[in-house]
């Protein structure tokens, strides 16, 4: 910060001795720390109250133990903790999960990449069009998009309908109600996350390296693996583990698509809140998937270290 002139007697051009000045300085960063404190207090309001405050309610629950007659029993024990990490139901189900995420993030890296790479060359009405038809299924319900799906997919859907009065098949396909039907739902809904990370990082491609590429006499399959892939990567990884977090969290598309056929994290709590009312277990299983989400965070900063 540049300090005002002083005069021979010590004071300043605006008439404050040399003394005063850092005084006022102090004073005028105190504003400004209490003006930002008051224009975030909202947003931090909603974490504390709509984030915070649960997560450490069920914190402590986790550390209850079950009760069939009184739902749970204040204790300060970490046996569900030890269930879930010795049980290999509940390990099966945890790796069902990670699974179905890594599936769903391969599904729309190979579905998002040549979609996003369309919108980031094409001309402005053309990327205006592209980018709407992509944002699409976030403008529609959850619920009512999943329910579109078993339209189209159920024993009774279009396609099966269709395969049957052409007579292709003798009876319905099992189109749903398995691990992939929730794959291609997920992939659905999470698509837009993996495509608009990718445009981001296109655009910042310069044509002029790939033409270079070219006129070194690079084939199309070269220049992808040695230019385009590894300037690419950084928004590979920054739709990879939105999408991973947003699949291996996800609810109403594996319980509806999956049809009790697929089990994951998150349903499992659903299940033991709402019909075992093992409410400790569930909390334990709450920070279960916490973890998980926050292992990947860390993985993803470490992989892309020199990326970001």
């Amino acid at each position: 910060m540049v300090r005002e002139p002083t005069t021979v007697d010590g004071t300043t051009e605006g008439g404050q001795t040399s003394s005063e000045a850092p005084s006022l300085e102090a004073a005028a960063r105190g504003r400004t720390l209490w003006r930002r404190f008051f224009q975030l207090s909202p947003i931090a309001m909603l974490y504390i109250l709509g984030l915070v405050l649960p997560y450490l309610y069920l914190l402590r629950m986790s550390f209850n133990k079950y009760d069939a007659m009184f739902v749970f029993r204040e204790a300060f024990a970490l046996d569900n903790y030890a269930k879930l990490l010795s049980d290999t139901f509940y390990l099966q189900i945890v790796g069902e999960t990670i699974w179905l995420g890594l599936a769903v993030t391969f599904f729309t890296l190979i579905v998002g990449y040549p979609i996003a790479w369309q919108i980031a060359r094409c001309g402005p009405r053309m990327k205006s069009f592209l980018l709407a038809a992509v944002l699409s299924p976030l403008l529609i319900n959850l619920v009512v998009r999943t329910y579109g799906w078993l339209a189209l997919l159920g024993d009774n859907g279009i396609i099966n309908g269709w395969l049957l009065d052409w007579g292709l098949v003798g009876t319905p396909l099992p189109l749903s109600n398995n691990f992939w039907t929730v794959v291609v739902g997920l992939g659905h809904v999470t698509l837009p996350f993996m495509v608009l990370s990718l445009v981001s990082v296109m655009e910042s491609l310069s044509s002029q390296v790939i033409e270079a590429a070219e006129s070194l006499g690079a084939s199309v399959l070269r220049i992808f693996t040695d230019v385009v892939w590894p300037l690419t990567w950084a928004g590979v990884g920054a739709g990879s583990i939105l999408v991973f977090c947003f699949s291996i969290s996800a609810f109403v598309t594996p319980a509806l698509l999956g049809g009790g056929h697929v089990s994951t994290v998150s349903t499992l709590i659903y299940e033991q809140f709402t019909f075992s009312v093992n409410w400790p277990l569930g909390s334990a299983l709450v920070f279960v998937l916490l973890a998980m989400n926050m292992i990947v965070i860390l993985l993803h900063a470490r992989l892309f270290r020199q990326e970001v």
